[in-house]
């Protein structure tokens, strides 16, 4: 099992860590107006420093309408001096029907950098038109539960096009709709092809704790993907608003690989 650090997780950096989800937009957007390959040297170093060897890609630090294929080999010189591997792409495909163009960035980017995964929500009404592109580019797409309320839902969602579009499951997302995580991932034990393991202080709500400090049933998630046997990647999410995140989650690394007893 491979376990990456989504770079979404310093989505508070740009702001000196002053902001929260409640302003996830804006800061998003302070990220995109300060990336640079010297910025993004410093996130990789910080994950690897972290003791962690993959990582998955936030788009805000590989923004689809800046990427040229320059750049995207100089980010790959940037994370494979730091031994990174990069597992995937989060990014938002938005509404391929209406705005098929910011699709087809999204994807040009992903291929421009090598990574042959995408992890957004998408809805039933776009899955058809994401599965031509899967099938253009050779990118497979992991669909995200954040509305959702059900894992019923993101299987609607994969129909018949389960040879390209997979799982994604959120913990955190599924925790804060009130869904017990790990059962969505009992249920989608067929289509599950990545996990980003999060918890939440509370449901009802979406603010990112530290792995066991909420009420998504971390331990829960891992005792059912062990139960499942999976074997594909994870990625530990925390976005955090208010504080670094980095050694909350390299504490949450250390803790899952004694779980999986995987190798320190």
């Amino acid at each position: 099992m491979k376990i990456a650090m989504i770079s979404a997780n310093y989505f508070g950096r740009a702001t000196g860590y002053r902001t929260s989800m409640d302003e996830w937009g804006a800061a998003e957007r302070r990220v995109i107006e300060r990336a640079s390959l010297e910025e993004f040297d410093r996130i990789c170093g910080d994950i690897a420093g972290a003791g962690f060897r993959h990582m998955e890609l936030w788009m805000a630090h590989a923004f689809p309408k800046f990427m040229t294929p320059f750049l995207a080999e100089e980010m790959k010189a940037v994370w494979e001096r730091h031994e990174l591997e990069v597992i995937g792409y989060s990014c938002s495909l938005g509404d391929p029907v209406k705005w098929p163009r910011w699709t087809r960035l999204c994807f040009e980017a992903c291929h421009m950098l090598g990574i042959k995964q995408i992890a957004s929500g998408l809805s039933p009404e776009g899955a058809s038109a994401v599965y031509g592109l899967c099938q253009e580019y050779g990118i497979r797409v992991v669909v995200e539960n954040h509305p959702e309320k059900h894992p019923e839902e993101i299987q609607r969602v994969i129909g018949d096009y389960g040879d390209w579009l997979g799982a994604c499951v959120d913990t955190g997302w599924f925790a804060t709709q009130g869904f017990p995580a790990p059962e969505a991932i009992r249920q989608l034990k067929g289509q599950l092809m990545h996990v980003h393991l999060k918890d939440v202080r509370e449901q009802g709500t979406h603010h990112s704790v530290p792995l066991r400090q909420g009420v998504a049933d971390i331990a829960g998630c891992v005792d059912a993907l062990r139960e499942i046997g999976y074997e594909g990647t994870v990625s530990i999410e925390q976005e955090s608003g208010d504080h670094d995140p980095t050694e909350d989650c390299a504490e949450g690394l250390r803790w899952l690989k004694q779980e999986l007893e995987l190798e320190p």
